[in-house]
């Protein structure tokens, strides 16, 4: 499984162009940095995200296995998920292009400065502004910092989950 860390501040050209940090593209690796899908990011946060291709595969098939086209909120979340997404591949310049239906979704305009911020496989791009809004709340507002139970729960070894694992 990829894991990637790191957040990089990016200049977005007039042609809605970004340079792919090398560090980022190193983690990916060679077979996982040449072609993304990109679309807008979830859970309310005014963000997009970037796959590697193959990672937006795997998500296309679990997405298909598992929704029921006759439960209206999984379709509506389907919809979401795919509507604007965009292949993209990185140029010789280690370029992507953003479409502008997404740059306009986050609220970038001509040359405003990005943050690329990585979590664990996921890659997202923020509005450097809105980025640092986002950090300044999770400092300040105490019912939005991390939750040391839950981090707790997460790192857990749960007996059921090694069992859960054995049977497939």
């Amino acid at each position: 499984m990829l894991f990637l860390d790191g957040s990089y501040n990016c200049a977005i050209d007039d042609r809605g162009r970004v340079k792919l940090p090398a560090r980022l593209l190193e983690a990916l690796g060679k077979d996982n940095n040449k072609r993304f899908y990109v679309n807008r990011g979830l859970g309310g946060l005014n963000m997009l995200r970037l796959f590697p291709k193959s990672m937006w595969d795997k998500e296309v098939r679990k997405i298909r296995k598992n929704m029921n086209p006759y439960r209206q909120e999984e379709v509506e979340a389907a919809r979401f998920f795919f509507n604007g997404a965009e292949e993209v591949e990185l140029d010789k310049a280690e370029r992507v292009r953003i479409p502008k239906m997404l740059l306009d979704w986050i609220d970038v305009k001509g040359k405003d400065q990005l943050v690329i911020n990585t979590f664990m496989e996921f890659i997202e791009i923020w509005n450097a502004d809105d980025y640092a809004k986002f950090i300044e709340q999770q400092k300040h507002d105490k019912t939005n910092r991390m939750n040391e139970d839950v981090l707790a729960r997460l790192i857990e070894e749960h007996p059921r989950d090694e069992k859960r694992e054995g049977d497939e």
